[in-house]
């Protein structure tokens, strides 16, 4: 966090569909436009659809949020990537997991987020406190400590990720229906031994 920066990238996978990460930039994009990225103003139901999308993943919640945004995600969803430098998502209206993130934009949102700058410093940490998944989701980066984490995932066939904050790094993982997992039986399970691998080498990496 304190060189955003400096990114590395290892590995590559062929596709990089954000699924349910994107509920996080939906998220921020409410704040953005609905109340103007002061979380004080918002009611006690949108901080609990917030707080569903981002722990649950509840697709109803994000949906909810996503719906009243003035003019859809996607003019809103934009303006907040170009502002932190991401020139390269680009960012639909509708079925927003189905856009490509890649782990290094995803990086750097992270990095923003974490520095404050992704909305306001009172949206950015709103966000960040709310990315704290349900017991079955803290597989992967949640296995190793980290202190804000949103998965993604679809089925077996296809790609499985996250990005966080770990000991003041911003980090993004992601398997995408290559090797092991494909040949397995156990479905997503498999994803889930891969994700624990890689951050465990993660960590490892880090210190």
């Amino acid at each position: 966090l304190s060189n955003p920066s400096a990114v590395v990238v290892e590995g590559s996978v062929p596709s990089s569909k954000a699924y349910s990460t994107s509920k996080v930039l939906i998220v921020a994009a409410f704040l953005a436009t609905v109340v103007d990225g002061d979380p004080k103003r918002l009611s006690t139901a949108q901080r609990s659809l917030i707080t569903r999308a981002l722990t649950a993943s509840d697709g109803d919640a994000v949906l909810q949020l996503q719906y009243a945004i003035p003019g859809g995600p996607a003019a809103a969803g934009t303006r907040i990537l170009r502002g932190i430098g991401d020139r390269q998502t680009v960012v639909p209206n509708s079925r927003l997991g189905g856009m490509q993130w890649s782990v290094r934009e995803q990086v750097r949102f992270m990095a923003a987020l974490g520095n404050g700058t992704v909305v306001s410093p009172a949206a950015s940490a709103h966000v960040l406190s709310q990315m704290q998944p349900i017991t079955p989701h803290r597989w992967g980066l949640g296995t190793i400590g980290a202190s804000a984490i949103k998965g993604g995932w679809l089925r077996a066939d296809t790609e499985t990720r996250q990005m966080g904050i770990y000991r003041g790094y911003a980090v993004a993982i992601i398997t995408a229906h290559v090797g092991p997992a494909v040949l397995q039986t156990d479905g997503d399970s498999a994803h889930v031994a891969q994700m624990n691998t890689l951050a465990a080498r993660l960590k490892a990496r880090l210190g």
